[in-house]
């Protein structure tokens, strides 16, 4: 997928409201340009029509009957003649202006024909009424009159005048076809403006409805999205995921927003999971001392007949012996049994005694650096040398020196139980590997087995107190309870997992390489049970 950065974005934006802000300024511009220019022309076709008229109104004054005339009429006449010559200077004047500045529907050739025949006449004129008047003291020196030839140089006053008379009429209708003439390319300048200026309005709006888009599309949608997430996180619902692709920054936020949500769910997770472990310690604690109260209460009391018991069975087993030994008798052989049986529960109660009260008595840990490899090397082979446990194979193949901060006769005791309880799940030839390495930090112990398995029901109960799976239904699960009891007094972490039933199981222990910061006051409250002996699951 292309990606635009969210500045590649807002250049384009940019670019859009640039264009747009020149289209309007183009048309307006045109539209003004064109109706300055049709003023201009108006206006000056205005002044040059007025001039006209007032050089039409100056010769009007001689158009009058001049037979017989006196002298001072004649000099009325020079003076009106004189004067327009004057009034034909200022329209001349104004026709050139007009015809530089190109302010004219043509190029003034005819009024100039006009105004220079005006020009001849007025001279011939003067020069009849002044004879002392030179005749070719022309008003416009070095234009070329071409039209001279058209007509006779001498012929009388009054045809002179009439002439001119007729040149100057045709000066409105000339004006009024080029006024007429600058008034359609006006109209037709005004249409053109009106075109570039509907077509312009018509682009801007689609080139706003374009930006509106696009930025609905890279900033408004994008933001909704980004402010929907956090409104679901924020009502708990971590799983809730942002799928936004619009390739820039936008894209970056979300993603890393995701990324951000799943470590929530799984700290969440995490601390549901930790609050749960702690509520079961917390529990297990409570039975434990409750376990701890019932076993300083009763043990001693219990101890004493279970002792009477155990001694007089054993008693009567040696005074009867001698009566019992050479019978055939069904009956003898049972007394026998059932004497053997007696004796044999009333030391597993006792047995179980001992375990309580070495369960309520606590004694202070001396913590020391250890070899974990070392520990567990010495315990493999003092399993190895008993009968019931010969077998089944133990892999421990350490590579290193595993050092932890810990009470190695507690931790040879965690060490025991979890390879006897491993080696009783197993069935015969069965395999226990244990691992000794160093992971995230923490001196880590792991003891996997190929045997019975665990569901999850029992997983979540596995160090609970008084609770056993044993295959063969004895024990009193108190084994992994005080093993879990022992490795948190080292504030370390114990765990079992297993794929189910019939697919064996794996405990890890991790422990502390360097000395835990504890107050003096906290560490000469750390316990642990005396007992150094393995206690059954």
């Amino acid at each position: 997928m292309l990606r635009w950065p969210i500045r590649l974005k807002l250049m384009v934006g940019l670019s859009l409201v640039v264009g747009m802000m020149l289209i309007l300024m183009g048309g307006s511009t045109f539209g003004l340009h064109s109706f300055h220019m049709s003023n201009l022309t108006l206006a000056d076709q205005l002044r040059e029509l007025a001039a006209s008229g007032e050089l039409l109104r100056s010769v009007c004054r001689l158009h009058e009957p001049h037979e017989r005339m006196s002298a001072a009429a004649l000099g009325e006449l020079e003076q009106r003649v004189l004067e327009a010559r004057d009034a034909l200077r200022v329209y001349f004047n104004q026709l050139r202006r007009n015809t530089a500045q190109g302010n004219r529907a043509d190029n003034g050739v005819d009024e100039l024909e006009l105004a220079l025949l005006m020009d001849l006449d007025l001279t011939r004129i003067l020069g009849e009424l002044d004879r002392e008047h030179s005749r070719d003291e022309f008003l416009f020196p070095g234009t070329k009159v071409y039209v001279l030839p058209k007509y006779p140089a001498e012929i009388g006053l009054e045809a002179r005048i009439e002439r001119l008379y007729e040149n100057v009429s045709q000066l409105p209708k000339k004006l009024y076809l080029d006024f007429w003439t600058v008034l359609q390319m006006s109209q037709g300048q005004y249409q053109t403006s009106r075109i570039i200026v509907w077509t312009s309005a018509v682009m801007v709006l689609g080139m706003l409805y374009g930006l509106t888009r696009l930025f609905n599309r890279w900033v408004l949608s994008p933001v909704r999205m980004l402010q929907r997430g956090v409104r679901h996180v924020a009502r708990g619902s971590f799983d809730y995921k942002i799928n936004l692709h619009s390739g820039d920054e936008m894209q970056d936020l979300a993603e890393a927003f995701n990324d951000m949500t799943v470590t929530i769910s799984m700290t969440y997770a995490d601390l549901e999971r930790q609050v749960q472990e702690r509520s079961r310690q917390l529990v297990r604690s409570e039975r434990l001392a409750g376990v701890g109260f019932l076993a300083a209460g009763v043990a001693h009391e219990i101890n004493n007949p279970l002792a009477s018991i155990a001694f007089c069975a054993e008693a009567l087993d040696h005074r009867l012996e001698p009566f019992l030994a050479g019978s055939n008798d069904p009956d003898h052989r049972l007394v026998a049994h059932y004497l053997k049986m007696i004796q044999e529960e009333a030391f597993r109660c006792k047995n179980i005694t001992e375990k309580l009260l070495d369960f309520s008595r606590c004694n202070d840990i001396t913590r020391e650096r250890i070899d974990l490899a070392g520990l567990i090397q010495g315990v493999v082979e003092m399993i190895q040398h008993i009968g019931k446990y010969r077998g089944k194979t133990i892999l421990f193949h350490p590579r290193e020196a595993v050092m932890a901060h810990v009470d190695s006769q507690e931790i040879k005791q965690v060490v025991l139980n979890l390879i006897v309880n491993a080696l009783e799940s197993m069935e015969a030839h069965g395999t226990l590997r244990i691992e000794a390495r160093y992971h995230q930090g923490m001196a880590e112990m792991i003891f996997l087995d190929d045997g019975c398995g665990m569901e999850p029901e029992v997983l979540e109960n596995i160090f609970e107190p008084f609770f056993t799976k044993r295959r063969e239904g004895k024990g009193t699960g108190l084994g992994l309870s005080i093993t879990h009891r022992i490795v948190n007094q080292h504030h370390g972490e114990i765990t079992a997992v297993s794929p189910g039933a019939g697919r064996g199981s794996t405990f890890t222990v991790r422990l502390p390489i360097h000395p835990t910061e504890l107050p003096e006051e906290g560490r000469s409250r750390i316990k642990t049970p005396s007992r150094r002996q393995a206690v059954p699951a």
